[in-house]
């Protein structure tokens, strides 16, 4: 084990991340048929809770997506502005631990962390914190997806574990995640458009990033108004760049917006990320100027600094971008 390093986020389309589809549920689900993908919509909303020391935690804004090899939930309290954050290397219902996830180690994500630029309370197995040097641990991570609404795309279940992170003064420092629940979470699922004419051309620190495919969907999700997500990646599956671009607001230019510092109403969402090597980038600062909408196509462009949530390190992200919306 690597101590981690992609704790994820999942804010402003991050589930574009993971660049397709249409998971099959043990449950019987079969969701390549569905209607509505892409879109998580729920009457409801979502409940995340869970002790953390045994201190109450109740996630005020959540997000989550369903690929076909990965589920990733978060829960963020704007409050305290700390979050929950699981990353599973299945989307298939039923119980999820160290015993039966080791061989997906890099994909198996479940974390605290007391700031979103904080350093995050990360879980492990008992003999991979042993090899670490982490004194005083023992791991009690288990997730069960106990079920998943097709019809209204939500997932819930129940969750629980142990994170470790290095202090300043070199010692461990632990925290006991307990009694988690996530109920009738709204999930989004990313659909690859194919024979598209969308447009997504970007740099990242001034070089050029090219696109193999560029997929756009409508979200909505708990603690934001409704968005498109424009998602340009790699056919390999490394790399990615994505936008968020919030469905009501006209021609403009619009700062960036962050949906987990957010407290009180839903926001207009408008926000980037750039994903290399399965290690995120989310939006700092910047802005999407759109200059033209119509019925059934936006173009604009955006200037964005993004960082990663674990190290600190950023990036910029310049670019422009053509989509169209008829359908969404």
């Amino acid at each position: 084990m690597r101590k981690n390093t992609i704790l994820f986020l999942l804010l402003l389309a991050i589930g574009s991340f993971f660049s397709s589809c249409s998971g099959d549920f043990d449950s019987g689900l079969d969701l390549s048929n569905s209607e509505n993908n892409g879109n998580g919509n729920v009457d409801q909303k979502g409940i995340f809770k869970a002790k953390v020391e045994g201190e109450e935690f109740t996630a005020n804004t959540t997000q989550a997506i369903v690929s076909d090899n990965y589920v990733a939930i978060t829960g963020f309290r704007s409050s305290k502005g700390d979050l929950i954050q699981m990353i599973l290397p299945s989307n298939k219902v039923g119980t999820y631990s160290w015993a039966n996830s080791q061989e997906n180690a890099e994909n198996f994500v479940l974390a605290y962390a007391e700031a979103t630029n904080g350093y995050g309370f990360v879980s492990a197995s008992n003999e991979d914190a042993a090899f670490l040097g982490v004194q005083n641990y023992t791991d009690t991570a288990l997730i069960k997806i106990t079920s998943v609404d097709k019809t209204q795309k939500t997932i819930s279940g129940t969750f629980q574990f142990t994170g470790f992170r290095e202090a300043d003064n070199g010692s461990t420092e632990i925290k006991v995640v307990t009694s988690g629940v996530f109920t009738n979470i709204p999930y989004t699922e990313n659909i690859p458009v194919d024979d598209s004419d969308d447009i997504l051309k970007a740099k990242v620190d001034g070089v050029d990033f090219i696109t193999d495919k560029i997929d756009v969907t409508s979200v909505s999700a708990s603690g934001s108004n409704p968005y498109y997500s424009i998602v340009g990646g790699k056919n390999d599956g490394n790399s990615s760049i994505g936008l968020s671009i919030d469905k009501s607001s006209p021609v403009g230019t619009y700062q960036a917006s962050d949906v987990f510092l957010n407290e009180g109403e839903d926001i207009n969402v408008f926000g980037a990320y750039y994903r290399t090597n399965d290690v995120l980038y989310r939006s700092k600062s910047g802005s999407i100027k759109i200059a033209l909408k119509t019925a059934d196509k936006i173009e604009g462009t955006f200037n964005f600094v993004v960082q990663n949530f674990t190290s600190g390190d950023e990036k910029t992200l310049t670019g422009s971008f053509s989509i169209n919306i008829e359908d969404l």
